[in-house]
């Protein structure tokens, strides 16, 4: 709570006025009331750090003080790091730190560095931090060897660093905006460079991958270059994966501003661009935002005198662990949930790509011509000209002299039964042949479903012949009997028209008689 709502609170509440200033020594009172004297605090960081060790064994605190000539000691710098956060760290987290610093808010103007690592889950992981009454080499110096040492980080070898570089990236743009003073702050700025967090791990791991946080670096690269195609083109080229998009998009940024093409392509492209880090490091981030969000988290811890700060970051953190153990048994299967979900959004894109096996567990995996990534300084070739050669384009395959007629076989009409179009009939066409016409007779129709086979179709056709060859008998026996029986009937017919007849002319005798 401010000074300024204090006073209006008291106004509201007590309907008295006071001074903002008597706000503050009330408030400052009623906080060592609470917290106790700030002189309290650093006088008991010695048994702080001891009963971390004793309620926590395996756990590290070292106390840095100044020995003045009276006897007297100040306090300089203050370390912890927990023994389970430590095994934690080394047994499941990716190999990536991330380092950076805050200022204290409170009554002691100090800074807070933390150590910042990645969970399994790619979250934020807290590994170490340390109080240092200012950020000078000695101090980055002694944080250093102490992770070194405690973390078992040997020579570095897989290790990733990522920090901020602030610092440095401004005093380049100061040479650059004062140009006249050059030789002075070049000197500066190496200066600088040798006091950073990031030079002081290479000096003692010298295998360690050393990032800057693309952010910072865009920041300082902004107070010169400022607008929407910087921004474009600058993180286009930090998230480039391979070297040859990186370089393509650089091309692209030599068009838009020269000077800016080279201030770029003059810093170190391995702290910045995706491209140009190192395998196996399982870490593809170009920003530090991890570290951000926990000095944001512990913003209010840091306006609190040392002690009660110290504890506020330890309970934070318990906590912290304490809930991701608890939610981590909602997990379905051994890859974490936010892996999964990046691998998702992956397999968007992978759908066009294609796979070609090369050997039993090796695999080409390309789309068009991404694949190509090596550069050469040579110049890009144009296609031979275009040459039209006389006559027809021939699309069909020479044979070859050596190739034996017949080979290939020729379709033509030799050979094949001619029916004529006009009458139908079989052994001429319609060209030589002109008969009157005739209308088509009704086509046999096919029977449906499946061919049959051979030894299916010769059965069937080898029964439907017999049973031809039999209706035909039958058909012929019927015919005789019905002949028959029909001349029968006409020898009866004409009999008895013989009779009708041979009756009429009886008749007619007789009455002539």
């Amino acid at each position: 709570m401010k000074a300024r709502e204090i006073k209006e609170e008291i106004k509201k509440r007590f309907l008295c006025i006071v001074s903002k200033e008597q706000c503050y020594r009330a408030k400052k009172k009623a906080l060592e009331i609470l917290t106790g004297k700030l002189s309290e605090h650093y006088a008991r960081i010695w048994e702080y750090g001891g009963e971390i060790i004793r309620s926590n064994p395996g756990s590290t605190t070292k106390v840095g003080v100044d020995i003045k000539e009276d006897g007297s000691s100040v306090f300089k710098r203050f370390y912890v790091c927990f023994k389970a956060i430590k095994d934690g760290w080394i047994r499941g987290c990716s190999r990536v730190i991330g380092l950076d610093g805050c200022f204290l808010k409170g009554q002691f103007k100090g800074k807070l560095l933390t150590t910042i690592g990645r969970d399994g889950n790619n979250q934020v992981y807290p590994i170490a931090w340390v109080v240092i009454d200012v950020e000078n080499k000695d101090n980055q110096d002694w944080f250093i060897k102490l992770l070194v040492e405690y973390l078992g980080l040997e020579i570095g070898e897989g290790l990733a660093i990522i920090s901020d570089q602030h610092k440095v990236g401004l005093l380049f743009f100061v040479c650059i905006l004062f140009y006249v003073w050059l030789l002075f702050f070049v000197s500066l700025y190496f200066f600088c460079m040798n006091v950073g967090i990031s030079r002081g791990f290479e000096d003692k791991l010298p295998l360690v991958e050393n990032r800057q946080c693309a952010k910072h670096v865009y920041v300082n690269f902004k107070k010169v270059y400022n607008g929407i195609d910087y921004n474009r083109h600058f993180w286009a080229a930090s998230m480039s994966t391979i070297e040859s998009s990186f370089h393509e998009t650089m091309e692209e940024f030599k068009e838009l501003n020269v000077s800016a093409y080279e201030h770029l392509m003059a810093m170190n492209l391995e702290s910045w661009s995706r491209a140009f880090y190192r395998e196996g490091r399982t870490c593809e981030v170009v920003e530090n935002g991890i570290l951000e969000s926990f000095n944001s988290v512990i913003l209010e811890a840091r306006t609190k005198p040392l002690l009660t700060m110290l504890e506020d970051i330890r309970m934070y953190v318990m906590e912290r662990f304490y809930r991701m153990s608890i939610l981590h048994l909602t997990w379905r299967g051994d890859v974490c949930p936010t892996i999964l979900t990046k691998l998702d959004e992956w397999c968007k894109d992978m759908r066009l790509w294609s796979v070609v096996a090369s050997d039993t567990n090796v695999f080409e995996v390309r789309l068009g011509f991404e694949f190509f990534q090596a550069m050469t300084p040579y110049a890009k070739p144009l296609p031979p000209p275009a040459r039209r050669m006389p006559g027809r384009p021939k699309t069909r395959r020479r044979k070859h002299v050596t190739k034996k007629d017949g080979e290939y076989r020729k379709i033509n009409s030799v050979g094949g039964t001619k029916i004529s179009q006009n009458c139908w009939e079989e052994g001429h066409n319609k060209r030589t042949y002109k008969n009157p016409t005739k209308p088509q007779p009704p086509k046999e129709k096919k029977r449906k479903g499946m061919p049959l086979t051979r030894d299916v179709a010769m059965k069937r056709t080898t029964t439907s012949t017999s049973q031809k060859s039999q209706n035909s008998q039958h058909t012929q026996k019927m015919d005789g009997q019905a002949r028959s029986n029909n001349q029968k009937k006409c020898k009866e017919r004409h009999l008895n028209m013989l009779k009708g007849y041979m009756k009429v002319v009886a008749r007619t005798l007789k009455m002539k008689g």
